[in-house]
């Protein structure tokens, strides 16, 4: 039977009995063997059966580390200095075993190929039942329910290892729904997945908490997908909770604007246009984009908006950098990976000139990161040509071919592998046997421009996430290549590191630098491209300017693909498509005012 969760969000932690919390835990520290300062602070957390609450805050904040004491990884896995306690349905963890705990709570990694490990993807799902000692016939049906719940109910008997990033994500949340624990604690469950790919993901998470009844606890840095259904925010700043609310009062905290948190389209254009309007037109609360639009039609000027809407009009023409030479050109490119019939690739024509900066996108499996590894000579041609700065790349080594396109990899930890960040970013360098002194000024220059030369000497290592991804942006641009592949840029980066990463290929392109970006984050495809390629089963569906990627919202729509909300809200007041960033739409409505 479905819980009442409209009367227990209402009561605060305090005001009930200890025996109805899935979760408790007091967390008075916890450092890293080789921290600086403590990871987490003291951390006191309630949460009764049956909530669905989202932890959010800025890199470094704490989040992936507080899961790892509720799940019991840390003390019993990860070392470190520990002072706390935490309890699943009146169990302290200190007593169980680790592989005991997976029977009070599930818990999906912030990075889903550690959780993978056996042969095929059933093997994967099955291996938590089976280790509990479930029947077979228990652990058939768990596998085809979890795998169906995730959308992945064909993929059974696939190769783990060949599963794309996406795939690996909800195959590892089958893994924990398989075990049907009362407790879920998913470190951003979906963060590799499309737009649509992650919405489904967050509404099946929804029907689990409302009608059966499981506790949800919720790393996301994304709120607009999971907010609407979450019975409670928490914000972590610098180990500690600092803001713990229901979603009708967490934003009304104006700080949360600086905290380095994905907050919702709508609530930042409310804060946006604060002063420009009339209290009743400011939403309290998230509110869908046809919300927002029809709060806000009543109160522009229809002839300001038409021209508006004439003046961006123009917006919606790719450049042609008429006059740039090609650099990369794909010629009938067909893929094949060894051992499938599926083509991954279909019959690919291309060309990408000096100075663009064009998106790549579609859902997870659409053929994107295959394109980008033919492109950088990663993967060769089953059928057809690539040809990258006038060279085939089937015919050259990826070393030669490095010299003109460099691969910026989705996981940094991908192509990190020297002993210090001096040494990686010089390593391509000393391999073409370049001088020591031109190695010194090269990889000092760049390490001054991503701002990592401070950390010339550290293990990469010991870098943040962030860190290492600049790293390995480093190691790539200290080549000065034509063109750039980036694979997920930003992936699992909060707000303010992903905007450095973005102004850094920004800079780039600005160079004369052309950039290829293969991505899931389509505020980062508006806010920065101007040309948009979408794939759907291998095949281009559409190559259009990204100004008018709001003239074809089914066909997006049917490529796992949504425009950020700002977008749509520009769209649905009839204001210029082109609009790249809420501040833009907030200049504009501003200016439409009656």
């Amino acid at each position: 039977m479905p819980l009442n969760l409209a009367v227990s969000s209402a009561r605060g932690p305090s005001s009930v009995p200890d025996s109805a919390f899935a979760l408790d835990a007091r967390i008075a520290a916890f450092r890293y063997p080789r921290g600086v300062r403590p990871a987490l602070g003291v951390v006191d957390l309630k949460v009764r059966t049956g909530e669905f609450v989202v932890i959010v805050g800025p890199a470094g904040a704490g989040k992936t580390t507080l899961c790892y004491c509720l799940t019991g990884v840390i003390p019993h896995f990860v070392e470190g200095a520990y002072q706390g306690a935490v309890k699943i349905n009146g169990q302290d963890l200190a007593g169980l075993p680790l592989p005991g705990i997976t029977a009070l709570a599930g818990f999906v990694l912030q990075r889903p190929e550690n959780q993978l490990f056996n042969l095929t993807v059933a093997e994967d799902v099955a291996f938590g039942p089976e280790n509990l000692g479930w029947a077979p016939e228990d652990i058939r049906e768990s596998v085809a329910r979890s795998l169906a719940f995730v959308g992945m109910s064909g993929a059974a008997q696939r190769l783990s290892a060949s599963l794309s990033g996406g795939e690996t994500q909800r195959v590892a949340l089958s893994c924990v729904l398989a075990l049907d624990s009362g407790l879920f604690i998913l470190d951003q469950p979906a963060a590799e997945l499309d737009p649509l790919g992650r919405k489904r993901v967050y509404e099946h998470l929804r029907r689990l908490n409302r009608e059966a009844g499981k506790t949800i606890v919720l790393v996301e840095d994304r709120l607009t997908e999971v907010v609407s259904f979450a019975t409670r925010l928490i914000r972590l700043h610098e180990g500690r909770i600092v803001r713990d609310a229901a979603p009708a009062e967490f934003f009304t905290d104006e700080e949360a604007l600086a905290q380095n948190i994905r907050l919702p389209d709508s609530i930042k254009l409310h804060y946006q246009l604060k002063g420009n309007l009339p209290s009743s037109c400011r939403p309290p609360a998230p509110s869908a984009p046809r919300e927002v639009a029809d709060r806000l039609k009543p109160l522009l000027d229809p002839a300001k908006l038409a021209r508006l809407a004439d003046a961006g009009a123009e917006g919606g023409a790719r450049p042609d950098h008429q006059g740039a030479p090609t650099v990369v050109a794909v010629r009938d490119l067909g893929f094949r990976y060894p051992g499938s019939e599926r083509w991954a690739l279909r019959d690919l024509n291309l060309k990408f000139k000096q100075g663009e900066f064009t998106a790549i996108i579609g859902e997870n499996g659409a053929g994107k990161t295959t394109l980008a590894k033919n492109l950088a000579g990663l993967l060769r041609p089953t059928r057809g040509q690539v040809m990258v700065a006038g060279q085939d790349s089937a015919r050259v080594s990826t070393a030669r071919l490095s010299d003109s396109l460099g691969y910026y990899f989705q996981d940094p930890d991908c192509q990190i592998f020297c002993d210090s960040v001096f040494d990686e970013v010089a390593f391509g360098l000393r391999v073409r046997k370049v001088s020591a002194k031109q190695i010194e000024e090269a990889v000092g220059s760049t390490l001054r421009k991503l701002g990592l030369l401070a950390l010339r000497q550290s293990h990469p290592y010991t870098l943040s996430r962030a860190q290492r991804k600049r790293l390995a942006l480093a190691s790539v641009l200290v080549h000065q290549p034509r063109v750039l592949v980036v694979d997920e840029p930003a992936a699992g980066l909060d707000q303010q590191a992903t905007t450095e990463i973005m102004d850094l290929l920004a800079e780039f392109n600005r160079a004369g630098g052309t950039v290829l970006m293969i991505t899931h984050d389509m505020d980062a495809v508006v806010g920065y491209t101007k040309r948009s390629i979408v794939l759907a089963g291998g095949s281009v569906q559409l190559d259009a300017a990204t100004a008018s990627l709001g003239e074809h919202l089914d066909l997006l729509s049917g490529a796992g693909i949504e425009l950020p909300d700002f977008c749509l809200i520009a769209h649905a007041l009839g204001l210029p498509r082109s609009c790249r960033d809420v501040a833009e739409l907030a200049c504009l409505i501003t200016q439409a005012l009656a």
